[in-house]
């Protein structure tokens, strides 16, 4: 859906000061400046990443505070080596010292992407990650405006993603929370964003069993009311490319909100016309009840390790997602059509064979299906939404 009326579409920092009521409309704003031609697809070391850390921090300053103390803008800055990244605190009550850290990229590639319109040379980068951004943004001012958490939140913004997760790799070589004090990480990377006409619903959550059963069931909780259709898959699924993978990997239970990579992925075509904000808005509020959870539970998630990388539940539920896409295959190309036919029929023969079945073979092939679908996904074309 086209985006409603705003009034706040300059780039100019000084339009993000949060004034709209409605959670909707501001991240109708959000997303409108930080994907603005004037930013020129936020290219890590450029004027538009510069201007879009100052967005950030202007949205920040209304509701958290710069985690080191003082009250300028520099405050909420980051810096390491080779970026910098935005952070900003919220604090908590009785359990003050541990933290929910919320993250989103907030920088993107720049011109360094497909053209699908001519004339058109930036790389706006709107679902990727302006809209992450503007989840992230949302989530951490409903919880700011209900009062103080019981667990302190933390909000941060990545430099350097598209070129190696780089900003968050810097945080968790130096955090500035203990690793062992964090009881989650939420990652959005890609939202707003339709892979086709039959799956404009659809969006994915990878990696909740990394948290054990407290993580696995807080998810369940927040998506059970969402007319959205929530495919959850196992860590393995998000193949490592957005900043959940370093807190991962230093043994942080995470939780990835995305929409994988659809037709406009990394083109001029993902501008504001590629955003569902209606899936926007909805991705939020489920984001933000799993962190009321999080941040309030008796139960915090404990990292799990030694997990099988695919299971039979990953299985079925990627045979949901091959039966929902169905009637749009002759929207791709053919060798696509026959790749989805044949992965779709392999997925049905695991599911019909039950969980005591589902062994390595099958592992590898629910794996390499899954790469070679998000793959596919991206060769229909770019076009705007209806």
């Amino acid at each position: 859906p086209a985006p409603p009326p705003t009034d706040a579409v300059s780039p100019s920092p000084d339009s993000v000061a949060v004034s709209a009521p409605d959670a909707a409309a501001d991240q109708v704003r959000i997303v409108t400046a930080l994907a603005d031609d004037a930013l020129e697809g936020r290219d890590n070391g450029t004027p538009g990443a510069s201007a879009a850390r100052d967005l950030i921090i202007a949205e920040l300053q209304t509701f958290a505070e710069p985690f080191a103390g003082g009250t300028d803008a520099a405050a909420y800055l980051a810096p390491y080596s080779t970026g910098v990244n935005v952070v900003g605190l919220i604090p908590g009550g009785d359990l003050a010292d541990q933290y929910v850290v919320i993250g989103a990229h907030y920088d993107h590639i720049g011109r360094d992407c497909f053209p699908v319109t001519d004339g058109d040379d930036i790389c706006n980068g709107a679902t990727d990650n302006a809209a992450g951004v503007a989840a992230a943004l949302s989530v951490g001012k409903a919880i700011a405006a209900s009062g103080t958490p019981r667990r302190s939140i933390l909000l941060a913004f990545w430099d350097e993603e598209e070129d190696g997760l780089l900003g968050s790799a810097a945080y968790v070589a130096s955090p500035l929370v203990p690793l062992a004090s964090t009881v989650a990480y939420v990652n959005f990377d890609i939202q707003g964003a339709v892979l086709s006409p039959a799956l404009t619903d659809l969006t994915v959550l990878v990696g909740a069993e990394t948290g054990g059963a407290p993580l696995v069931e807080a998810v369940e909780r927040a998506a059970g009311e969402s007319p959205l259709s929530w495919a959850t898959f196992s860590l393995v699924f998000g193949q490592g490319r957005s900043d959940y993978a370093n807190f991962a990997s230093a043994g942080v239970p995470v939780t990835f909100f995305t929409d994988a990579n659809g037709p406009c992925y990394h083109t001029t075509g993902d501008d504001l016309s590629a955003v569902d904000f209606d899936k926007l808005a909805e991705q939020a509020l489920v984001a933000e009840a799993l962190v009321r959870d999080l941040m309030d539970t008796d139960q915090p998630p404990v990292f799990v390790s030694g997990l099988p990388s695919a299971t039979y539940e990953d299985a079925l539920t990627m045979l949901g997602v091959m039966e929902m896409v169905e009637p749009d295959l002759g929207l791709f190309p053919s060798e696509v059509t026959d790749f989805a036919t044949e992965f779709r029929d392999a997925l049905s023969t695991m599911a019909a064979e039950g969980a005591e079945a589902f062994d390595d073979a099958d592992i590898g092939t629910l794996l390499g299906g899954s790469v070679t679908l998000v793959s596919a996904l991206t060769e229909r074309e770019c076009t705007p939404l209806p």
